[in-house]
This record gives C-alpha cells, sequence and structure tokens, in this order.
C-alpha cells in the first residue's frame, strides 16, 4: 500500500510541474506585449525584461499552484487506469478511498506553498514590478493616491475628502482636496483643501466654511484633531501588503472608520485561493479513482478548470457589486468546490 501511494504520488508529482509550467505560460501571454514594448520602444535591456517576468511569477504561481494539481491528479489517474494499474489494485484489495489520503497530503502541501507565496511573495513582487515600470516612465514613482474617501472618527465625527494625496518628500503628510466634516453635534464644515500631518494627529483645512446653528461662518483656517494611521499606512494599496500587513491594515481601517470591504476581502481571498489546492486534490481524487481511461482524466481536468475558472471570476464580481459579503465572496469557490468534492467521496467511497 505504501509503494503503491508513493508511486502515484510520484506520477502526479511529474505531471504537477508540467501543469505549473503550462499555467505560467498560458497567464503570461497578456504580458508578453507590454514586455517586448519596454524591449522595444524602452530601450529595456533583455536583463531588465528579465527582471520583470521575475518579478511577476509570483501573480502567475497564485493560480497555477493550486489548479495544476487538477491537472496533476487527473492525469496520472487517468494513465493508471489506461494501463489497468489501477484495475489490478482494487482487485488485489486496494481500497480506491486508501488513496485518497496521500493526494490529500499532496494538496496539503501546495496549499501550504500557496499560502507563502499569495500572503508574501506576491506583494512583495508586486512592490518590486511597479517600481521598476514606473521608473521607465517617471523619475520617482508617482505618489499614492485615494479619492472619495471617508473616515468616522469616535466623538468628533465623519470625515470626507474628495482626494487624498501622499507627498513625495514626507511620509506622515497628504494634501487632501474636496473636504466635507459632519461633527457629531450636526454642524458641518467644508473646505477646497488642506493638509493631513498624522505626527500632529490633524487636519489642517484652508478656506473653511462652517455652518452650525444655521450660521455660517467663514475661517482662512481651522485645525481638526485627527488620530488614525498615518498617510503612507491608509493610503496603501491592498495588493501590495503582505498577509500580516493586509491585517494590521484592516484593523486600523476598522479604528478609523474607513472601507474594509478591500483589504478583508483581499486577505481572505489570498488564504482561500491557497486552500483551494486541498479541496481540488480532494475532488480531482475522488474522481480520478474512479476514471476508465487517460481520455477521461483530460476531459475532467478541462471541465474542472473551466467550472473553477468561471465561479472564481463570478465571486469577485459579486464582491464588487456588494451582492456578497468580502468573507463570503473570497470563500465561495474553494467553498463550492469543497463541498461538492466531499459530497462525491460520500457517494463514490461508501
Amino acid at each position: 500500500m505504501t509503494r503503491l501511494a508513493r508511486y502515484l504520488l510520484r506520477e502526479s508529482a511529474g505531471l504537477y510541474a508540467l501543469g505549473v509550467a503550462a499555467f505560467c505560460l498560458l497567464l503570461s501571454i497578456d504580458f508578453l506585449t507590454v514586455w517586448a514594448r519596454f524591449l522595444l520602444e524602452q530601450d529595456a535591456t533583455l536583463a531588465t525584461v528579465g527582471r520583470l517576468m521575475l518579478y511577476q511569477l509570483p501573480w502567475f504561481l497564485h493560480l497555477s499552484l493550486p489548479i495544476a494539481v487538477v491537472f496533476a491528479v487527473l492525469l496520472a489517474t487517468g494513465r493508471l487506469a489506461k494501463d489497468s494499474e489501477l484495475k489490478a489494485a482494487y482487485a488485489l484489495g486496494v481500497r480506491p478511498s486508501s488513496l485518497l489520503g496521500p493526494l490529500l497530503g499532496f494538496g496539503l502541501l501546495v496549499s501550504a506553498l500557496s499560502l507563502v507565496n499569495n500572503g508574501y511573495l506576491e506583494p512583495l513582487g508586486k512592490v518590486a514590478y511597479d517600481r521598476l515600470v514606473a521608473s521607465f516612465f517617471y523619475e520617482r514613482p508617482p505618489a499614492a493616491a485615494q479619492s472619495e474617501v471617508a473616515y468616522f472618527i469616535a466623538g468628533q465625527g465623519v470625515y470626507y475628502a474628495g482626494r487624498i494625496r501622499a507627498k513625495d518628500d514626507n511620509p506622515d503628510q497628504a494634501t487632501l482636496l474636496g473636504l466635507l466634516i459632519l461633527r457629531e453635534d450636526g454642524s458641518l464644515i467644508s473646505a477646497p483643501r488642506g493638509l493631513w500631518d498624522s505626527q500632529a494627529r490633524q487636519w489642517r483645512l484652508e478656506s473653511v466654511i462652517e455652518l452650525a446653528n444655521g450660521t455660517l461662518t467663514r475661517h482662512a483656517e481651522i485645525v481638526l484633531p485627527f488620530v488614525t494611521q498615518s498617510p503612507a499606512a491608509a493610503l496603501a494599496r491592498s495588493e501590495t501588503l503582505t498577509l500580516s500587513q493586509l491585517w494590521q491594515f484592516y484593523q486600523d481601517g476598522l479604528r478609523s472608520g474607513a472601507d474594509t470591504r478591500q483589504p478583508l476581502f483581499e486577505f481572505h481571498r489570498r488564504v482561500a485561493d491557497a486552500f483551494s489546492a486541498l479541496v481540488f486534490a480532494l475532488i480531482a481524487g475522488v474522481l480520478g479513482l474512479n476514471l476508465r481511461g487517460r481520455s477521461a482524466g483530460f476531459a475532467w481536468t478541462i471541465i474542472l478548470l473551466v467550472l473553477f475558472y468561471f465561479i472564481w471570476t463570478l465571486s469577485g464580481d459579486l464582491f464588487e457589486q456588494r451582492v456578497l459579503s468580502p468573507v463570503a465572496a473570497a470563500w465561495f469557490t474553494s467553498g463550492l468546490v469543497g463541498a461538492v468534492g466531499a459530497l462525491l467521496a460520500w457517494w463514490r467511497f461508501r
């Protein structure tokens, strides 16, 4: 039994490496024209283009690592079925369910690797990729900015800014445009511009109009307390943060009353996508250990991959349309595939 399990895993491992390479190549097709343009139009060297490809590799691995499990398991079991090796093993008393455990262990190992890639290597690669691309067009990368941002500060009120842009020379400050503050006492403050100073923990507004108790008052400047994270932290993009940084970003957003849907979705999406390798191993193992030939394994591979990508894309759209909560949307694909795999396992191996 142990030798048979090792034999199945060895057969799957070779196909898995081939699958990862193939899916990375497919995902890189959209970027080939971009990299070629840098080579031909931006006077980039082959070494620079190679760095761009290397920095983008973790993003390709985000999907390639888990979905290659389906490719490897179904084609490996399909080959064993074609050569009647599975039939011979079953005839000797080996139960198909006993081979599922090693395949799940294989899926769990891939999930662990995917978690490291999605949670840490991918955001580091994204930062390096964006910095290198920006170097072709700017002397320095453009400053981080966000539009239509609102915060709720306990004891103070709601702070809204039409646009916030970090200062290049000072990460603790940001310029503010289109400001509206609703205080807890019901008074309103508006200003066309201002400055966010996180060291002083304040917003300094210029050319202010204040409406309080039905009376309009104009001020050259007003300083309001604003106790929250620095502009550099608040304006960070979710895809450039590691898992630990992303969770801290989410917690800071909760404390400052900012919109936390995107960082919460991004955090759970990365974890769920990593653990999809385990559920893929489950459903591919259940189907593969009952195959009758290689052609069936190849057909199921295509079907499962198309369905996965459709549901994965759909869940993201449902999150954007606010149909699903961040956590539900992030785990929708893995949860659905896992539930189907568990039902198939119960039906096939009962």
